[in-house]
């Protein structure tokens, strides 16, 4: 378990976006992690979805419009890598449109119910998971993910304690 930096990554959701991101960390020797890509205008679409489903959609649905027609042009990378401050130093000089946010990197067993052990930690101590992301492939024995809350200093005392 450890804190790092998160970068995420606003890209033109557009063929080849990912392979020239790519290519800028791999000319610097940069390993990606983890890694998370969400297409905003599918986000969006979700959320309306959702919302109108649980009957708590409060704004009109032309809104949701505008912004599925701003946001279907562009895709949030999220990235945890080997040497975080080198990437972000090279993605501004690249002119990428970054944002830097702490999150927990958790190691864990590769069985059933770990994660949610984890969960109801947070859960018992009021703090609310933004979102998580990972992977692991079925016969490893550790799985990787990246969790994000409000208090990442708070959670990690949470989890060694």
């Amino acid at each position: 378990m450890a804190k790092t930096n998160q970068i995420s990554v606003f890209l033109p959701n557009t063929p080849g976006e990912l392979l020239k991101l790519c290519d800028q960390l791999n000319g610097e020797n940069i390993n990606i992690l983890a890694i998370s890509i969400q297409n905003a205008k599918d986000y969006v679409e979700e959320l309306y979805r959702a919302r109108e489903r649980s009957g708590r959609r409060i704004v009109l649905a032309e809104s949701y419009r505008g912004v599925l027609r701003e946001s279907s042009d562009y895709s949030v990378i999220r990235l945890v890598v080997d040497e975080p401050k080198k990437a972000e130093q090279l993605l501004h000089r690249a002119a990428y449109a970054v944002d830097i946010e702490p999150v927990i990197c958790l190691s864990l067993t590769n069985k059933p119910g770990v994660l949610g052990e984890v969960a109801g930690k947070f859960a018992q101590a009021n703090i609310n998971i933004d979102y998580v992301y990972g992977s692991v492939m079925e016969d490893a024995k550790e799985s990787l993910f990246v969790v994000h809350i409000p208090d990442i200093d708070k959670g990690l005392r949470l989890l060694e304690g």
